[in-house]
């Protein structure tokens, strides 16, 4: 077992942690969200990064091949309906003294299904929370989690031309915190910090 000072930040854990090709990038001050489905009008998103808020961001939205198992979770069985749903991103990052954990999806249509995505994503990442806890892996009070919920979608939403000072409304949705965002644009994510 590591000792205390041997721990890490969340942040710098879930680096470690995630293997590399699930990783998005943070290093040049944007991370760029995108749907890789062709038929997608809902293509991509960018988060304007501020230097002084450590971020990690990835993807498990990785389609299986034909005749193959999911690649993400290939201990079930993807012809059930639902069971191997994936959300585009989860962008984790600190404030302060608190963790923030945004679970992201881009649709371009069908929208009926979002929660579901977003709440296995949440179920997701707090399977990989558990088990940092339990192995006593991590510094930080993973109790100070904040979950937030972004749809983003090329329907005009109520939120849109959000300036650098103006704060994102989340409204509840069956237990999730969600805000609607238009897609194929660039925010600020100091903007959703708060």
């Amino acid at each position: 077992m590591k000792q205390t000072t041997d721990k890490k930040s969340l942040i710098e854990l879930l680096h470690d942690l995630i293997v590399d090709d699930l990783h998005l990038d943070t290093t040049k001050g944007v991370i760029h969200i995108t749907e890789k489905q062709e038929q997608a009008t809902c293509k991509c998103v960018d988060f304007k990064l501020k230097q002084s808020i450590p971020c990690f961001c990835f993807t498990i939205d990785k389609q299986r091949e034909k005749d193959k198992g999911d690649p993400i979770f290939p201990f079930f069985n993807p012809e059930i309906s639902g069971i191997c749903s994936k959300n585009d991103a989860i962008l984790i990052c600190q404030k302060r003294q608190k963790i923030y954990i945004f679970l992201i999806e881009l649709k371009s249509k069908n929208k009926n299904n979002y929660l579901k995505q977003l709440k296995s994503a949440q179920i997701f990442i707090r399977f990989i929370l558990e088990r940092i806890e339990l192995y006593d892996l991590c510094k930080d009070n993973l109790k100070n989690l904040e979950f937030r919920e972004i749809l983003f979608s090329c329907k005009r939403t109520p939120n849109e031309g959000i300036t650098k000072h103006q704060k994102v409304e989340f409204i509840d949705k069956k237990g999730l915190l969600v805000t609607y965002q238009e897609c194929n644009k660039s925010y600020n994510l100091n903007a959703f910090l708060y």
